[in-house]
């Protein structure tokens, strides 16, 4: 069960910002080898969008959604 009050995550926070833990490591995209934050998770969020079919739908949605949006005057 998780903790209500947080306190694992409150103690790793206070020990990291002593210096005693080394930062989260950031993972680098194996197609570009940019350092990223993680969210799509091994790939860049432009890799993401290029290579993984997911990506390249949610691009194309999201380019139809602007292009709609101008032509209809926002």
């Amino acid at each position: 069960m998780p903790d209500p009050t947080n306190a694992d995550r409150q103690r790793r926070y206070r020990q990291r910002k002593a210096g005693r833990l080394p930062p989260p490591a950031k993972p680098t995209c194996p197609a570009c080898g940019i350092t990223h934050t993680g969210a799509r998770g091994p790939l860049c969020s432009r890799c993401w969008e290029r290579l993984d079919p997911s990506g390249r739908q949610f691009k194309a949605e999201r380019v139809a959604k602007s292009r709609a949006r101008k032509r209809d005057g926002m």
